[in-house]
């Protein structure tokens, strides 16, 4: 039996480029919703901060705003989806029926493979590579890098030009393990 490659899986998520921000928002966006159930080992607190810092970058115009799913490319009700959220700037972007059917892959695995099928080019797109089962990619990364790999906004596997982590706001939602000086 082989293992799975979680540094492979990581490097096969579509990678985002960054632009100069076209206007600089003040605040993250704040969420009125309950915060999410861990995922690929990520609490609900490091999912709601890596989805701070998306929408921050997409507000500023350094990340485009989704257009299209990374899967069917369809272009209905697309949004950035995380499977690393160390890494905020390889967040595929999924219409609203793939983003579900990744998160169901567990108990609808037929279903999952007929997207995956119909979907693939290579086979070695991430959503090819992903496995039935959450994967632990938070410990993976932690055991690399220790507990400063959740400090998103100065992140040692993602980072960010110091031209914009300079202009983040001061609002993120707070995290136990990440010191805020």
């Amino acid at each position: 039996m082989s293992s799975f490659d979680i540094d492979a899986f990581i490097d096969a998520l579509p990678s985002h480029r960054l632009r100069e921000p076209s206007r600089i928002p003040l605040l993250y966006r704040e969420s009125r919703w309950p915060l999410l159930k861990p995922y690929n080992g990520f609490t609900g607190v490091e999912r709601r901060r890596g989805g701070q810092l998306i929408g921050w970058l997409e507000d500023a115009g350094c990340l485009p705003r989704p257009s299209h799913c990374d899967i069917c490319k369809g272009r209905g009700g697309v949004s950035s989806h995380s499977e690393s959220y160390a890494h905020v700037l390889r967040a595929p972007r999924l219409c609203r029926a793939c983003h579900r059917a990744i998160h169901l892959r567990p108990w609808q695995w037929d279903a999952w493979r007929r997207i995956v099928d119909q979907a693939a080019v290579t086979g070695q797109e991430w959503f090819v590579l992903a496995p039935r089962y959450g994967i632990d990619i938070a410990q993976h990364l932690r055991d690399r890098w220790g507990a400063s790999v959740m400090d998103i906004e100065n992140s040692p596997v993602s980072p960010l030009p110091d031209a914009i982590t300079a202009m983040l706001p001061g609002n993120m939602f707070p995290h136990t393990e990440v010191s805020m000086d």
